[in-house]
């Protein structure tokens, strides 16, 4: 039998394809599946709000180009086989089929919709998940930008967890907050956690190599966010907070503290 391979499990935007050409700049990797996906249409309220959210998401784009245009450079390992998922086939009998077929003995999982019990049993301490966040304060989606938005910049993390039956409680191997930088912005704040956690899954990856995986379980539930609490009205006051000032003095403040050695 083959030795355990490597398997990526992501999804098909930009910050994936980062997070791609990151592991397989630094191990040989099996099997890539990347999941089609994409946040549903807002709901505005107001010219301001629809305004704000494609605001928004055009200055991510062009930030998460950049990123990927960087990690394109990087010289690959090996050219895995890729196969593209479409809504719900995730978690089909056939796609658990394809991945039993290629031995997996680590499954790198960022950015997909909610494994399901079946291939939750079936790789049972294979699937190790990356998550933007610090799972014991902000569970669910888009936890690189809640700490920003609700001015808690000292939870921008970035996490490694097993992934269980439930929301990102699983047990942590690796997990580190990012350090600020006066020439922060919005959105390298939102990409910092992307960039730490990239490099947490290979210091995970080497550690499973070498058979010195450890975990802790974690002490505390953080609050579950979805997809529908990131919102048009929410992405306003973002942008006025950015507009304003206010997001600038927020990241001021934090490196004060942390120059005066004062924890929040």
């Amino acid at each position: 039998m083959e030795s355990p391979s490597i398997i990526i499990l992501t999804g098909n935007d930009d910050r994936h394809k980062f997070f791609i050409h990151h592991l397989n700049a630094n191990f040989s990797i099996s099997e890539v599946y990347i999941e089609e996906g994409k946040y549903p249409s807002p709901i505005s309220m107001s010219k301001d709000e629809s305004n704000a959210w494609d605001w928004f998401f055009r200055r991510r784009e062009y930030y998460e180009k950049r990123l990927l245009s960087e990690s394109s450079l990087c010289t690959a390992k090996n050219k895995p086989t890729t196969t593209y998922l479409n809504n719900n086939e995730l978690n089909s009998e056939q796609t658990l089929i394809n991945i039993k077929k290629a031995n997996p003995g680590f499954i790198a999982v960022f950015g997909t919709s909610i494994l399901k019990t079946p291939i939750l049993k079936e790789f049972q301490n294979r699937l190790f998940n990356l998550h933007i966040g610090d799972p014991e304060f902000y569970r669910g989606s888009s936890c690189n930008f809640w700490p920003v938005y609700q001015g808690k910049l000292n939870y921008l993390s970035a996490t490694i967890h097993r992934i269980d039956e439930n929301i990102d409680t699983g047990d942590i191997l690796e997990r580190q907050a990012v350090s600020l930088s006066k020439d922060d912005n919005d959105q390298k704040l939102l990409l910092k956690p992307l960039q730490l956690g990239a490099k947490l899954m290979v210091n995970t990856i080497k550690n499973w190599q070498s058979g010195t995986l450890q975990s802790i379980p974690q002490n505390k539930t953080g609050k579950l966010y979805k997809k529908s609490d990131f919102n048009s009205k929410v992405l306003l006051n973002f942008k006025q907070m950015v507009e304003s000032g206010k997001l600038d003095n927020n990241i001021q403040a934090s490196l004060d503290k942390t120059l005066a050695g004062v924890n929040e």
